[in-house]
């Protein structure tokens, strides 16, 4: 019935009730006054046409089929009673939707396989992890350079060090929350995107203040890509995989340390690496090291481009077909790569939950810019707040607080030594180098010449008359 209306038209003249012009073998419904047929004398045209595939006698009058409204109808009835059922139950349909999405995923990532794609993946996500991990070392080696260029007091230093962590738990909560309703790719992105800017940006401010405003925002870049790298990998593989090969990925941040560590090594030394604009510019060394270690991020925003988003979020939204063809990508690149070209993606349906969260588009006419843009994200941070509190439900809030109090003693051995240990190096120090200090008190010496170094000796009230 793919015929065109006008073709039809011309095909269908009406004359005295009847039909004429008819072209017999186009398979299509014939009306007017026919004879009679007996059951088993179909015509050798028309045999073997289903009655799905007749045209309905009033399709181009504009009159709906019958079963065209019976099938809305069926489609309206679902949505309609939603209106009235309890959040709860739909909550709860949507949970036992998400447990059947479970099985059949882990069983089509099985079939996708494991091979080119999720080592790509795991070498572009390296690189955003890998990021992180340099961010997170940089002001440990340029605040020795940074204190004597900005003139830093003890308490400044502190709050330099300190300024980083509290972006990134900021970050993690606004970001990571962020990537469950916009999504995987899009919200790593948003954060590599944060950090690269304001890491390069740092790299050239002059003043204390605005270099530690540039630190905090790239805290909020370095917060939200730890989570969402874990999560967006997670996703492309399969349970027998998942393990080891996120264990794997945490490599890149010890990789990130190491880069920090051999940049600072060969960079921050070389003095004659800066230059001066007048007096009140200087970009020196450490400055130069700032933003070499901004590279890795840029390199992994570039790369993060060219990746499909997380099918497993897709779905969750209900976004079938998009998640259908990622995951007939991934399953081809995988076979063409183990050379079994041939072998087919034969999964045709994939389950979705059932979508609980209604988005509302704001028309251009209502209100103003500014009141549209905060309503729309003031829902947003209403969602995220939403999937915070649901971490905290019956169901799974021991799970959440079990996985907090692990992560809490484990963040505060390996960050609090990172913090504490440079400090507690440079006490021992000074300790060692007050012990062996020298005070001498209203010494008098005269012709005498001093061929050895005066560290670490305090003279008071002396006479020196005509030394050298």
């Amino acid at each position: 019935g793919g015929r065109d209306a006008n073709q039809v038209s011309d095909d269908y003249r009406y004359q005295d009730g009847n039909y004429e012009g008819y072209a017999p073998n186009d398979g299509y419904y014939r009306g007017g006054d026919e004879p009679a047929h007996e059951e088993d004398a179909q015509s050798d045209v028309t045999e073997g046409h289903d009655e799905d595939d007749e045209v309905y006698e009033g399709e181009y009058q504009g009159i709906p089929h019958p079963d065209d409204v019976k099938e809305k109808q069926k489609k309206r009835a679902p949505a309609m009673a939603d209106e009235y059922r309890d959040r709860a139950d739909l909550m709860a349909e949507r949970m036992e939707d998400e447990e059947q999405l479970a099985h059949q995923y882990e069983n089509i990532i099985e079939e996708c396989g494991h091979g080119r794609f999720q080592w790509t993946l795991f070498f572009v996500l390296g690189l955003a992890l890998m990021a992180d991990g340099v961010e997170v070392f940089v002001v440990g080696f340029v605040l020795p350079s940074a204190e004597k260029d900005m003139c830093l007091s003890s308490s400044n230093k502190g709050m330099l060090g300190l300024i980083v962590y509290l972006g990134m738990m900021v970050g993690a909560v606004m970001l990571g929350g962020l990537a469950d309703k916009l999504g995987r790719k899009k919200c790593l992105i948003i954060s590599l995107a944060i950090n690269a800017a304001f890491a390069f940006l740092s790299s050239f401010v002059q003043g204390y203040g605005f270099f530690l405003f540039c630190r905090l925002i790239s805290g909020l870049g370095i917060g939200g890509t730890l989570p969402i790298v874990f999560a967006y990998f997670s996703e492309f593989l399969s349970r027998e995989k998942r393990g080891e090969h996120l264990s794997w990925l945490c490599m890149f941040w010890m990789i990130g340390g190491i880069f920090a560590s051999a940049m600072a090594w060969s960079i921050i030394p070389h003095y004659g690496w800066g230059f001066s604009m007048g007096t009140k510019y200087h970009f020196h060394s450490w400055r130069f090291f700032v933003l070499v270690c901004s590279l890795p991020c840029i390199a992994s925003l570039v790369a993060l481009k060219f990746m499909p988003e997380s099918p497993r979020f897709l779905l969750e939204i209900g976004k079938h077909d998009e998640a259908w063809m990622i995951l007939k990508q991934v399953h081809d690149t995988n076979m063409r790569a183990k050379g079994e070209p041939e072998r087919v993606f034969t999964v045709s349906y994939i389950k979705t939950p059932k979508q609980v969260d209604e988005f509302i588009e704001i028309q251009s006419s209502t209100g103003t810019w500014y009141q549209r843009w905060m309503v729309r994200i003031s829902t947003i941070f209403k969602q995220v707040w939403d999937n915070v509190l649901y971490c905290l439900t019956a169901q799974y809030r021991m799970n959440t607080l079990m996985l907090a109090v692990v992560w809490f003693t484990m963040a505060l051995s390996y960050y609090g030594l990172i913090v504490w240990f440079p400090d507690m190096i440079r006490y021992l120090q000074e300790e060692a180098y007050e012990s062996r200090m020298k005070i001498f008190d209203e010494e008098e010496v005269s012709h005498f010449t001093f061929n050895f170094t005066l560290e670490n000796q305090i003279h008071r009230n002396g006479e020196y008359r005509n030394d050298k």
